[in-house]
């Protein structure tokens, strides 16, 4: 029985029980640092939420996401209808300079302790982190700061394996530092604006 569960785990095919959650540990520096910061490309962010290239600051959330299984593009890892499993406001105050970042006051840098993995049903999971801009309460996830046009971005995807307790938590290796600013309109956006321009031309009418 031994052998047969170590070979499953080696393969990352192992079938976990509907009650039992892995845990990972929600930082972003415990396996080397991954800062995230305000993207420098001109016309790409809102100087409201920061300057460019500022380390973000705790007017800005990490939001951790995975899905079961390995996987390998965005487009797959959305259509998957990636789990939540916990919020971490970053550290200090959103700036540049040397009064921030790792050197400073941890801007740039959050922790959100070693969560559980609520949906887990496989070895392997995808995770990934997203930032996005709170104001300071005003707005609760990615995705009404991304409507309401505030900086948001995401990490790579990191597929990990994540064992059932009494094994340790591990951490999110192989994160890479990464930029929040806003994303391009999407389809679905650019189509919103549009039935809103006709019903508001309809209403003038």
């Amino acid at each position: 029985m031994r052998k047969l569960l170590l070979i499953l785990v080696s393969t990352g095919v192992v079938v976990f029980e509907a009650h039992g959650q892995g845990r990972i540990i929600f930082d972003n520096f415990s396996s080397g640092f991954a800062p995230v910061t305000i993207t420098t490309v001109a016309g790409t962010f809102n100087p409201a939420d920061g300057p460019a290239g500022a380390y973000v600051g705790s007017n800005y959330t990490a939001s951790l996401f995975f899905v079961n299984g390995t996987v390998s593009t965005q487009a797959a890892f959305d259509s998957l209808n990636p789990i939540w499993v916990a919020d971490a406001l970053f550290f200090g105050t959103t700036g540049t300079g040397p009064g921030h970042g790792v050197g400073g006051d941890g801007s740039g840098f959050f922790d959100g302790g070693t969560p559980s993995l609520s949906g887990q049903t496989s070895f392997i999971v995808t995770f990934q982190v997203r930032s996005w801009y709170n104001g300071n309460g005003l707005y609760a996830n990615y995705a009404q700061a991304l409507a309401a046009g505030h900086n948001v971005g995401a990490s790579n995807l990191l597929p990990l394996p994540v064992s059932l307790p009494p094994g340790p938590a591990g951490p999110l290796t192989g994160l890479l530092p990464f930029v929040v600013g806003i994303p391009e309109p999407s389809t679905i956006l650019l189509a919103a604006l549009g039935v809103a321009v006709l019903l508001l031309f309809h209403r003038l009418r």
